[in-house]
């Protein structure tokens, strides 16, 4: 039971993602493309010297790019071939802050208080993932309500209360899972769907049927990206 407590409340932070093993960044900082990204950043309520660039593997990162901080400022720029998501470590600091790195000029303003939640501006698939976790935290802070009557039940070893709130921790990992595969329909011509259907795959109770139908509404286009070639992967192998 308790570990239903840990992977709801680990699903809407989004800080790993699998893909696979690709060179999904070209000609970084020192190469800059005009049809690439731009990555203008900002550090508040803290202090780093240096900004590392990872892609995310599984659930390792691999650095792809680094660069100086000053006057709490950073900047990125390089191509990706798709859109995914990457992770900014620091040096001072052993934490991350998620993004989607696509090819567009953006900003980032992180506050080195709350990593998970950085403000990003003029991107429109961090946009996109901004709504979607949203509405996701709105789903799991039922949550908070549970957790204390979970705790209650576990001290004094009630099996039916414990059993009741199993019932209730299901119902709230259904209602996430309807509520994203509705999303992914209506953006399932952005590099957005795949990118949230893969993390169906992280699921307790994984839906193959509905992921297939999902992966099937993708185009072409999407279907090429690396969660999305993660999803035909898990599909190939059921």
């Amino acid at each position: 039971m308790k570990n239903y407590f840990i992977f709801l409340s680990c699903l809407i932070l989004f800080l790993s993602c699998d893909t696979k093993n690709n060179e999904s960044i070209k000609n970084t900082t020192k190469t800059p493309q005009k049809q690439g990204f731009t990555l203008q950043g900002e550090l508040q309520n803290g202090e780093a010297s240096i900004i590392y660039l990872n892609k995310i593997i599984g659930n390792s990162l691999y650095q792809v790019d680094s660069c100086k901080i000053e006057n709490n400022k950073f900047a990125f720029q390089g191509i990706v071939e798709f859109p995914e998501r990457f992770a900014l470590t620091f040096d001072s600091y052993n934490f991350k802050t998620i993004l989607i790195l696509e090819n567009t000029s953006f900003n980032i303003t992180i506050n080195l208080e709350n990593v998970n939640d950085p403000i990003i501006t003029n991107s429109p698939l961090n946009n996109q993932l901004l709504v979607y976790k949203n509405t996701a935290k709105e789903i799991f802070r039922k949550i908070d309500y549970l957790y204390p009557r979970f705790q209650k039940a576990r001290l004094e070893n009630d099996v039916q209360k414990l059993e009741e709130i199993g019932t209730e921790m299901k119902s709230i990992e259904k209602e996430f899972q309807t509520f994203s595969f509705q999303f992914i329909e209506a953006n399932k011509n952005s590099f957005i769907a795949p990118i949230i259907l893969s993390d169906q795959l992280k699921n307790s109770t994984i839906d193959t049927l509905n992921i297939q139908k999902s992966y099937q509404l993708l185009s072409n286009e999407v279907k090429h990206s690396p969660d999305a070639q993660l999803i035909a992967l898990f599909l190939k192998l059921h």
